[in-house]
């Protein structure tokens, strides 16, 4: 009898130690997050959460993988490399209208930080001021140009298109009058090197899309609903704690993931990302989307030729882990 009760004791105590050494947990479950650009603080939340352990506690383990030169955030969730993406809405309505089973489940900004920059001193404060300007073309930067140049009566022929790259000494050096940038970048990059400028914010002149998408597969909505979930609920919760100090978030950023970044120029870029985050149609929640704006996003990329037909918005979002994050009782 005593022999039993000892190898008993002895069973116990192993079970016990490989628990507390965690060989009793559950396996974490794989995510891979296909990024649209560098991990920097265009990401905070997702960046934060993973530094905090968030991700793990909630059973994931998390790969955050930075952009590089080829690769589609979009083609990768497609192809199973990726279970979730990152990407502009534009490129997520496109994707659906062409047949590719992927669907947004949340949105990291209300609004585009996609802007037209120009010098102060070419007082360039307004769309309808473009006309007759050498104004710089990029290939990312084409449809918003168009879009902005048509809601100012504009049409592309009124301006003198100059091929650039993302270099903004063009612009410097009086080359061209204005130039497609972004609100979190290249105006800060202008002051830090002592020039003034003008931004006009391409979301109030008609470029009305959501901005860093968060999209998965058909497939994982109907296989890992779950997962989908758990990865949604830590990562709104990083985002919130980044913004709720961004100089700390920043500091976190550049050390950890992003070392060529300056931490001032960083927190500077990350309040205007939560400046955009803020904005929105509807419900004001991080993430939120709204089937209306998502609707007029479609009309726009129809209108301006970017896709054949007009889908609809239920197409190409979901708002079923949202609505669980903030409504359903835990």
């Amino acid at each position: 009898m005593k022999k039993q009760c000892v190898k008993c004791l002895m069973c116990l105590f192993v079970t016990l130690s490989f628990a507390a050494n965690g060989y009793g947990k559950e396996p974490l479950e794989p995510v891979t997050v296909q990024l649209n650009w560098v991990p920097n603080v265009e990401f905070a939340g997702l960046l934060l959460a993973k530094d905090k352990g968030w991700y793990e506690a909630a059973g994931i383990d998390l790969t955050v993988k930075g952009w590089e030169e080829g690769i589609s955030p979009i083609e990768d969730v497609i192809a199973g490399k990726a279970q979730i993406g990152v990407a502009e809405g534009p490129e997520i309505a496109e994707a659906r209208a062409k047949g590719q089973n992927v669907k947004a489940i949340a949105v990291q900004f209300q609004k585009s930080p996609y802007c037209l920059l120009s010098k102060k001193d070419q007082g360039i404060d307004l769309p309808e001021k473009l006309k007759g300007k050498k104004v710089g073309i990029n290939q990312p930067g084409l449809l918003m140009i168009k879009i902005v140049l048509a809601n100012a009566g504009l049409k592309y022929e009124d301006i003198t298109p100059v091929e650039v790259g993302w270099e903004l000494q063009t612009l410097l050096d009086d080359k061209i009058a204005a130039y497609p940038a972004y609100m979190n970048n290249e105006p800060l990059a202008m002051k830090e090197k002592g020039f003034e400028s003008n931004v006009i914010p391409a979301f109030k002149h008609g470029y009305d899309f959501y901005s860093e998408v968060y999209v998965v597969s058909d497939a994982m909505l109907q296989k890992q609903p779950n997962l989908i979930q758990k990865f949604l609920e830590v990562s709104l919760k990083g985002w919130a704690e980044a913004y709720k100090n961004p100089a700390a978030a920043a500091q976190l950023v550049v050390e950890k993931y992003f070392p060529q970044g300056s931490v001032p120029q960083q927190t500077e870029s990350l309040k205007v990302f939560k400046y955009l985050a803020s904005l929105g149609e509807g419900k004001k929640y991080l993430g939120w989307m709204e089937e209306q704006y998502w609707q007029k996003g479609i009309d726009i990329l129809y209108n301006f030729r970017q896709i054949d037909k007009k889908i609809p918005a239920n197409e190409v979002f979901t708002m079923e882990f949202l609505n669980a994050v903030y409504f359903e009782k835990k």
